[in-house]
């Protein structure tokens, strides 16, 4: 990308964030891609004037989200997925509610702010986690005595259900090869979206990938499929990672590959599942479902589940709590590493180019 010239833009790293000055030092909102469709619409977010560019009046919600993110607290979070999505909810709790005052906030009015994003659950939640820390933070020192969002429940969102075998099918038999190989990696790996992105070559052996999982910090180990060793082989090696993208860098961040995913579905026919009574698409996040699944059907324990997808056994006990056959295995599987996660039909259509 060359020499960005858009006001208050600038690159660090390959990505794209609008500088500003909040209480007198600089602040950085990410920003999407230029070519992302919702560049124009969050450029205009972060540029838009608001109470937060201000020096924030004390006690107020402003202030206590500048002083967050000024403490050894915010400092700390290891995963910068992780603290990059925590800037988005702060951001907006200051530009939305930065006037009100912290010490006059009570339950009820938690519960109201959550629903305003009703519609969207998934927001919704990730901003009352949020609103959870920074109020424990402030309880903890001495902005109000107790933390009122601590019983505000979280709101129903539904599950990622694993992919069905005809889903998968369809999805390999359509898929371009990075997308194909995305797919294949979480299928054999259980890793997040976020792991496989991440994923070296330099990593694995050729039997074993071992790495840091980026949002838990948990170390795996993961034994390395046939199949997943084919669809490595098939891809030229541009980049130190398993997948790049068009231009042969390492993906900066998941947005392009979960909208490929999106895409994909709609193109073998928009499969869905029923979730809180809504209709949902399959997503990269079944996969790992799939994964557990598989790795229960072989017989192997909660504990040796979660070490090699980076799972609590808790998790895996939720995710693999039905059971059901969604793997399909040719021959009989000796552990992880013998056998056919998926049969493959002679002469189908490897998917189209890139």
């Amino acid at each position: 990308m060359g020499r960005l010239e858009i006001k208050g833009v600038c690159q660090k790293a390959g990505r794209l964030y609008y500088r500003r000055k909040v209480a007198g030092r600089d602040t950085y909102i990410r920003l999407p891609a230029l070519d992302d469709p919702n560049f124009a619409a969050a450029y205009a977010a972060a540029s838009r004037p608001d109470t937060t560019r201000a020096k924030p009046a004390k006690g107020t919600f402003a202030a206590l989200v500048a002083d967050y993110r000024g403490s050894s607290d915010f400092r700390n979070i290891r995963s910068p997925n992780t603290k990059t999505n925590r800037l988005r909810y702060l951001d907006m709790i200051a530009s939305v509610h930065g006037h009100r005052t912290v010490a006059g906030c009570r339950p009820s009015d938690v519960r109201k702010m959550r629903d305003a994003y009703a519609d969207l659950p998934g927001k919704a939640n990730n901003w009352l986690a949020t609103f959870k820390t920074i109020m424990a933070y402030a309880a903890l020192n001495d902005w109000r005595k107790d933390n009122p969002a601590i019983d505000v429940k979280m709101l129903p969102i539904g599950e990622h259900e694993p992919w069905p075998a005809t889903v998968l099918e369809k999805a390999l038999a359509t898929a371009s090869p990075t997308l194909r190989l995305a797919i294949v990696t979480g299928l054999c790996s259980g890793a997040r979206i976020g792991d496989v992105i991440r994923m070296q070559h330099g990593w694995h052996d050729g039997a074993i990938m071992e790495f840091t999982t980026a949002k838990n910090r948990a170390d795996v180990a993961i034994p390395m499929h046939p199949l997943w060793l084919e669809e490595i082989a098939k891809q030229p090696r541009r980049a130190v990672t398993l997948l790049y993208d068009r231009t042969g860098k390492p993906f900066t961040d998941t947005k392009i590959l979960q909208e490929r995913v999106r895409r994909l579905m709609h193109d073998i026919g928009g499969p869905t599942y029923l979730s809180n009574g809504k209709a949902r698409l399959y997503s990269f996040h079944g996969l790992r479902k799939n994964a557990a699944c598989y790795l229960a059907e072989l017989g192997l324990s909660d504990t040796d589940i979660g070490a090699i997808c980076g799972m609590t056994p808790d998790t895996v006990r939720h995710y693999t709590k039905r059971a059901r056959a969604l793997m399909i295995a040719r021959g009989a599987a000796d552990r992880v590493t013998r056998g056919d996660v998926l049969p493959l039909k002679g002469g189908r259509s490897q998917g189209a180019a890139k």
